[in-house]
């Protein structure tokens, strides 16, 4: 469950500045004092963090989705925000957001809400990236989305996102979900993976 800016109060969307971000730039960097809480209207952004050694991708953000949450109660972003595409960001600045929810008991049961459903969210995902081999992590992933009694499972993201999302290489998935075609449990097309109804219900 997602708080969408159509869901704020006017005096919060009448605030909004939009952003204009082409694909690879920053629009905030771990560390820097914080602004605003964002949505995304257009294209996806990847929040990140950097060790000595690597990139560390947390999670990705696409259209209708907020981010930088954390901004509101901490003086600097705790990640970097870079556009995977050329992107349009809506942003509400992080005072008067804060006002909005101290004033509306509404807006503030939403807000609680959206932050409980995107702990949740993060939880699996950690959960997911816990499983060491990569033919599990693929099968737990699978599973969890599909819906009782359904044998086909909507990919709706593409397989590069899908692999950033599961903390895994795109070679690496490819090969994954190769292995399980080969191994009979499931075949897969565009848009889609079908479950064999004998794995999945023995």
């Amino acid at each position: 469950m997602m708080l969408t800016i159509e869901e704020l109060p006017a005096k919060l969307r009448n605030a909004v500045t939009y952003h204009e971000i082409a694909a690879n730039q920053i629009l905030f960097q771990q560390g820097e004092p914080t602004q605003a809480i964002y949505w995304v209207e257009s294209g996806r952004l990847k929040l990140v963090s950097f060790t000595d050694e690597r990139m560390i991708i947390h999670y990705c953000v696409g259209i209708g989705e907020s981010f930088a949450e954390t901004g509101l109660y901490f003086d600097t972003y705790a990640c970097t925000a870079i556009a995977e595409q050329a992107s349009r960001i809506i942003a509400v600045p992080k005072q008067i957001f804060l006002q909005g929810v101290r004033e509306s008991p509404i807006l503030c049961e939403q807000y609680l809400t959206h932050l409980t459903h995107r702990f949740a969210s993060v939880k699996r995902l950690l959960e997911l990236r816990s499983i060491h081999f990569a033919r599990e992590r693929l099968l737990h992933y699978l599973c969890y989305q599909i819906q009782p009694g359904q044998l086909v499972v909507p990919l709706k993201q593409s397989l590069k996102n899908l692999a950033i999302e599961l903390g895994l290489s795109p070679e690496v998935l490819s090969r994954t979900f190769a292995q399980l075609e080969s191994e009979k449990i499931l075949s897969r097309k565009k848009g889609s993976v079908t479950f064999n109804s004998e794995w999945l219900n023995p």
